[in-house]
């Protein structure tokens, strides 16, 4: 079991790293000149596309919410710390190397962005936006709701929300140890 921002941002900050490596490659080889008149434009379409996504995600619409799911969420029904996964120390290793994904992703768009057009970065743009817009749908979630959510065990459905509550801060006391007010 995984906290469902990691989850999103484990996979959206190596996206991001093979946007920004992938298209500062195909600009020092093809230069400004290799890209369309359109480019641009398509980037900030994109981009705008996804701002309005995320704010629809965010929302309780039927055919667009995300948070929905989250709010369908069951109580964890094990004690924070009695699996495996939750350990998270100093050299804890994920299930795949942090490292690998970034040149995975690289390695399947740069060939086709330097030897025929750069529109496979177009698609990988797109979907570090997912990716991130999920984690930030989650995070706001989280916020409003005061609980920590968590993705799916194994051997049950891997699309399964828990979540755990969050302890509410205690009140503020003075200097003599008086509540406030």
């Amino acid at each position: 079991m995984i906290r469902y921002i990691n989850h999103e941002f484990r996979a959206a900050v190596p996206a991001w790293i093979a946007v920004v490596c992938a298209m500062g490659v195909f600009l020092a080889v093809r230069g400004n000149a290799g890209l369309p008149d359109w480019w641009w434009r398509t980037v900030s379409l994109i981009v705008a596309v996804h701002a309005l996504w995320l704010r629809l995600r965010g929302t309780r619409l039927r055919f667009f919410s995300t948070a929905r799911y989250f709010d369908e969420a069951l109580p964890r029904p094990v004690p924070y710390g009695t699996w495996s996964t939750d350990h998270w120390g100093v050299f804890h290793r994920p299930r795949s190397p942090f490292a690998v994904r970034p040149l995975v992703l690289m390695a399947l768009v740069l060939p086709l962005s330097l030897f025929w057009e750069p529109y496979p970065i177009l698609g990988l743009l797109w979907v570090a936006l997912d990716w991130t817009s999920l984690g930030l749908v989650a995070a706001r979630w989280e916020f409003e709701n005061r609980a920590l959510l968590w993705l799916g065990r194994q051997g049950r459905d891997p699309a399964e929300y828990y979540y755990t509550p969050v302890s509410p801060r205690p009140p503020t006391r003075t200097a003599t140890d008086a509540p406030p007010g």
